[in-house]
């Protein structure tokens, strides 16, 4: 049998936790964020390579990725650890690399994101270039690109560093640099040595 105080702390805690259980059923539960079902794309090229030819034969263009992924309804491709070659009538070709890039409305822009760099080596020629910056919206069919990400362009020993670029890349190729643009240009040099210039 229980005693009388035994009875009374049964029916408290008997009672609290009713008391308890009322509560937590009676508020709302707290809303968590709406599960989202990740894309699916509609096509997976892993290794992707693709060559562009001129009318002779010859490539031009050479794109290769370590995955494609093609989402047809909203017209766009994602392209893993690409990169571009682009082959010059005469000279180096030009060589494009960076980790992610995004082709947008039906392959009219091109998005290319992270660690960007653009290099074509020095001949008898002409100068090596090299250009680096972490984002670059690039206008095939305008032969246009577009960044406001700095940027910092080596060609030999000169170096040039701004806050953006607007580059006109079809021959002969200018580039507009918006803001304060430093540039540094290293002296000419003989033998190795810097040239020694006469009053």
């Amino acid at each position: 049998m229980w005693t009388l105080r035994q009875a009374f702390l049964a029916g408290a805690f008997a009672a609290l936790g009713g008391g308890a259980w009322w509560i937590l059923q009676s508020r709302p539960a707290p809303e968590g964020p709406p599960l989202q079902r990740g894309r699916l794309p509609d096509y997976v090229v892993s290794r992707f390579v693709a060559v562009e030819t001129d009318d002779s034969g010859r490539p031009s263009r050479r794109l290769a990725a370590d995955q494609l992924r093609q989402l047809v309804e909203e017209d766009l491709a994602e392209l893993d650890s690409p990169s571009l070659t682009v082959f010059a009538a005469e000279g180096p070709p030009w060589e494009a690399q960076w980790r992610i890039w995004l082709l947008l409305k039906g392959w009219e822009e091109v998005l290319l994101i992270e660690a960007v760099q653009i290099l074509r080596a020095g001949s008898e020629s002409v100068r090596s270039v090299r250009l680096e910056t972490s984002e670059l919206g690039v206008w095939p069919k305008r032969e246009y690109a577009q960044g406001d990400r700095p940027v910092r362009i080596e060609s030999d020993r000169d170096r040039l560093t701004a806050n953006g670029i607007s580059l006109w890349y079809a021959e002969p190729g200018r580039a507009h640099f918006p803001g304060r643009v430093h540039i540094y240009l290293a002296p000419a040099t003989a033998g190795g040595q810097p040239q020694e210039s006469n009053p």
